[in-house]
């Protein structure tokens, strides 16, 4: 009776918060050391190791309370440990770009017009102002909030389908009828 009640929900929140703040952590490490953005992007993958990490011990906990742990479960609770850590993730993420380290949009802006006179050197003044402003468009801090937001759900959702298939643990029928 007791298994029946017992709720993800509670494990989905406190492990998504642990592992939102371990990544917001390991973010401000990066800004004080002073990695450069180019860098940063290729030291993000932690946090989908960190974020997985967070899943398997929270799945592994659930499963040792609970006495049984379906797919679906397991996939509910992995995926809302992903969603919890990556909403406190996206509020962090907007103060950085907003108040912490505001000129990380014009750095962006540099690198995107390096890169394209790198890649093109025959394109014209003009051709690079308008690529410019569309990348300017969609480099403010609210839209690279929203899909930085975006992808790290896609991607919990892929983990949390992956990690669930390794926790299902299913009643023992033979302890039912006992």
């Amino acid at each position: 009776m007791e298994n029946q009640q017992l709720s993800s929900g509670k494990y989905a929140l406190n492990y998504g918060l642990i592992f939102g703040v371990l990544i917001i952590v390991y973010s401000l490490i990066l800004f004080i050391v002073d990695v450069d953005f180019e860098s940063m992007r290729n030291f993000g993958y932690v946090n989908y190791v960190i974020i997985l990490i967070g899943m398997v011990l929270g799945m592994k906990a659930f499963r040792n309370k609970a006495s049984s742990m379906t797919y679906g479960k397991g996939f509910g609770l992995g995926f809302l440990i992903g969603l919890y850590a990556f909403i406190l993730v996206a509020i962090y993420s907007y103060i950085y770009f907003v108040a912490i380290n505001p000129g990380i949009v014009e750095e962006i802006m540099q690198m995107t017009e390096q890169k394209m006179l790198e890649q093109n050197p025959n394109m014209s003044d003009s051709e690079i102002e308008t690529a410019l402003e569309m990348t300017q468009k969609f480099t403010s801090p609210l839209w690279m909030t929203i899909w930085g937001f975006v992808t790290n759900i896609v991607v919990s959702l892929i983990l949390a389908l992956i990690v669930a298939i390794f926790f299902v643990k299913k009643e023992n029928p033979m302890e039912q009828a006992a």
